[in-house]
């Protein structure tokens, strides 16, 4: 980080009192502030380029959980979470996808079953190396369907 991309990225921070950074500047549809650090280089989520700007560079594989939201028990989450706005890198913490699902709260909590009703647990979870969960009902049945010849 240069000086010049550190004053552009400090024009879009306001400190709350909270202690979150947050982020003025522009977003995604997802609720995350955005940064471009340069004219010519893409896009950045804003978190992300703050989190390697002041202390390291994100692990390989791994996502940043907002801790401010995790610990902030009535915030219900969602793209209108202000906490997806903060980019104060000590409210940031590197995570498997699969750990950043489970701290996340839908609707007041975490999905509990897959689409057609199995539970996500025990011997019927499946998590997947990207971290994404599925259900191993479904995988065998859909392997089952795809394995099994089309009628003449």
């Amino acid at each position: 980080m240069n000086r010049a991309e550190q004053g552009r990225f400090n024009r879009y921070v306001r400190t709350q009192p909270n202690e979150c950074w947050l982020w003025t500047g522009p977003g995604n549809n997802d609720g995350y502030g955005v940064f471009r650090s340069a004219a010519g280089k893409p896009k950045l989520l804003a978190h992300r380029w703050s989190y390697e700007a002041h202390l390291q560079p994100i692990p390989e594989g791994m996502q940043l959980d907002h801790k401010c939201h995790t610990e902030d028990q009535g915030c219900p989450g969602g793209s209108d979470c202000a906490h997806r706005r903060c980019v104060n890198p000590a409210h940031l913490e590197p995570v498997t996808a699969s750990e950043n699902t489970l701290r996340q709260r839908h609707a007041g909590r975490a999905k509990t079953h897959c689409p057609q009703g199995h539970p996500y647990e025990g011997s019927n979870l499946v998590v997947k190396k990207d971290g994404k969960r599925r259900c191993r009902a479904c995988l065998k049945a859909h392997r089952a369907k795809a394995s099994t010849p089309a009628s003449a």
